[in-house]
């Protein structure tokens, strides 16, 4: 019976050491399987932050077309106003030469009913010492126009 328990003994023992090997071997199978894991893992996140770099970048591009497409617009509605004021100038620009071309056909002083004898009356008086209200009550010509003639003359 002893040398039954010592055989079981060394039976167990051996089985025992087999199963500690096999252990030891598997832990360091599944070591390398998670060091092998952690480098992928570690090789993803590379990606995927080179991944999101690319995105911000394609964004960035984007942002830039419809920036320009809104530039665009804005150079557009900008050469439309251009024309629509080259236009309105054009036409004040032909109001003024029409405007011109009456002035220069009638004299200045076909816009005022006074004469030349009656401005230099004005001016007498004045320089006299009457007033504009005076001037104008003696040779019933508006304060206005006296006002004007007196200014032309730059007495006033």
């Amino acid at each position: 019976m002893n040398s039954l328990v010592i055989i079981i003994f060394i039976g167990l023992s051996a089985f025992m050491l087999f199963l500690f090997f096999y252990m030891l071997k598997r832990e360091k199978f599944i070591e390398q399987k998670f060091a092998a894991i952690e480098l992928s893992v570690e090789e993803l996140n590379k990606e995927l932050f080179l991944l999101k770099k690319e995105i911000k970048k394609i964004n960035s591009v984007e942002d830039i077309k419809k920036i320009e497409e809104i530039i665009e617009e804005i150079v557009d509605d900008i050469k439309y106003l251009e024309e629509k004021n080259r236009d309105f100038y054009k036409k004040i620009e032909e109001e003024i030469v029409k405007i011109e071309n009456n002035l220069k056909k009638s004299p200045v002083n076909a816009l005022s009913n006074i004469n030349k004898h009656e401005e230099s009356k004005v001016l007498n008086l004045y320089k006299n010492g009457y007033t504009i209200e005076e001037i104008s009550r003696e040779l019933r010509i508006p304060a206005g126009e006296i006002e004007l003639i007196l200014k032309f003359s730059n007495l006033h």
